[in-house]
């Protein structure tokens, strides 16, 4: 399979499909406040606004099997933009299959012009990924990450599964 016909931005038609993906991954790995994710807020505030970021699907033969939510945030340090990987998710069964070490080709591809490097987040408890992003060439940050939530978001309903 040809890695540029794996990765392709999200369509609209994709939204329900790359919602149940995230579900999974929230049910894997739930966040601290129990926040679930509204996918279709997310298509639509990057299809709206790409200079934002990039909402990506994966898919293989006509089965959606992985998405990655890419926002760009400006560098004073290094420069130039940063690609955040907000979220990452390969389904069960395609994992290990080299999908995920394909992504990030392509996104070194597509973006080689628009950013200076990539950034991500990854559990402590995760060690399958901490091991992948260290083969990728991620390193730790020197600084400890944190975030502070907003009242307003963690009041906002949970989307149904069905959507």
């Amino acid at each position: 399979m040809n890695d540029d016909s794996l990765f392709r931005l999200c369509a609209e038609s994709d939204v329900t499909r790359v919602q149940s993906l995230a579900d999974e991954l929230y049910d894997s790995d739930p966040n601290t406040k129990n926040i679930r994710p509204d996918l279709r807020l997310t298509y639509e505030e990057l299809h709206q606004k790409p200079e934002k970021g990039r909402l990506i699907v994966f898919q293989s033969e006509d089965e959606l099997i992985g998405y990655c939510i890419a926002i760009f945030f400006w560098s004073n340090e290094y420069r130039g933009n940063i690609l955040e990987i907000d979220e990452l998710y390969v389904a069960e069964k395609w994992r290990s299959t080299g999908v995920g070490t394909k992504l990030f080709g392509w996104l070194e591809r597509t973006f080689v012009e628009e950013v200076v490097g990539f950034s991500l987040q990854v559990a402590n408890h995760n060690k399958p990924a901490l091991r992948f992003y260290q083969r990728l060439g991620f390193l730790p940050a020197r600084n400890e990450h944190m975030i502070r939530i907003l009242a307003k978001a963690a009041v906002c309903p949970t989307p149904s599964k069905a959507m």
